[in-house]
């Protein structure tokens, strides 16, 4: 039988960090994605949208040093790029988006959005660093040898 290596309790702790990030960047994004109208209801108005995204951006960055680890150094580097430029198209949305039909509103508000892209770049390196063993007796063992 193959025993998995012990974690690393440092890239462990580095993805509990990223876990709360994620969250907070999550339901930013959500309060964001609800100016967005629907079949059932209609669109939250602009304004009050990119003030939720703007606070999911706050607790987002919050957490950013939870999930600092030496390897991690370019990922958050990308990642905090990635959020002040959604923070910018943010602010700008509500001019941005003034007298827009429908389509091209949700077009701006995707934008901001794909802003953020750089940050599933961050988890995949995030993920990565957990796959690696810790380093005292790192490698996988037959178990019994």
């Amino acid at each position: 039988m193959w025993r998995r290596s012990k974690a690393d309790p440092a890239a462990e702790a580095a993805w509990a960090g990223f876990v709360r990030f994620a969250r907070a960047l999550d339901e930013g994004s959500r309060a964001l994605l609800a100016t967005v109208p629907s079949a059932r209801r209609p669109g939250a108005p602009l304004e009050a949208s990119v003030a939720g995204f703007l606070a999911g951006l706050d607790a987002a960055r919050a957490e950013l040093p939870a999930w600092d680890h030496p390897t991690l150094a370019d990922a958050q580097a990308a990642t905090i790029a990635a959020l002040d430029a959604a923070e910018r198209r943010a602010r700008d949305l509500p001019r941005a988006a003034e007298g827009l039909e429908f389509e091209h509103r949700n077009e701006r508000v995707a934008e901001v959005l794909d802003e953020l892209l750089p940050v599933q770049a961050a988890e995949r390196t995030v993920r990565a660093l957990r796959r690696q063993p810790a380093r005292a007796g790192g490698r996988q063992t037959r178990q019994g040898r």
